[in-house]
Order: C-alpha cells, then sequence, then structure tokens
C-alpha cells in the first residue's frame, strides 16, 4: 500500500503499524519524534496498535531545542 511521508511517497506491506513503520522502514529512534496521521496526533502509546491505511499521510516532526 502507498502513504505520503513528509510528502514524499512510500510504499508499505500491508498490516504496518505506526510502531514498526518509524523503527523498520524510516529507521529512526522514537525519542522526541511526534507523528501525525492525516493531521491528527498519534500518542505514542498508541504507535504499537494503530495500522498505517492506504494513502494515509504521515507528518514526522522531531523535537529541537533552542531559542
Amino acid at each position: 500500500m502507498n502513504i505520503q511521508i513528509n510528502s514524499e511517497l512510500k510504499n508499505v506491506p500491508d498490516g504496518t503499524t505506526v510502531q514498526e513503520f518509524v523503527l523498520n522502514i524510516l529507521q529512526l529512534d522514537p525519542a522526541g519524534k511526534a507523528i501525525a496521521i492525516n493531521e491528527t496526533i498519534v500518542p505514542n502509546h498508541r504507535w504499537e496498535t494503530t495500522l498505517l491505511q492506504e494513502n494515509d499521510r504521515m507528518l514526522v516532526i522531531k523535537a529541537c531545542s533552542g531559542g
């Protein structure tokens, strides 16, 4: 299935969770990251159970410090 991640199209297997996508496909450390799917924030505790769907639009936001 196809999803859009930060304006880039990616093909992922059916049944992929947000957590699997972040860890295995994007290979990101989840610390300091926020995920929005279709303009709705997905809380970190729901990443493991939230399945991605065809044509989802995902935004990955990385926290940074500074002023």
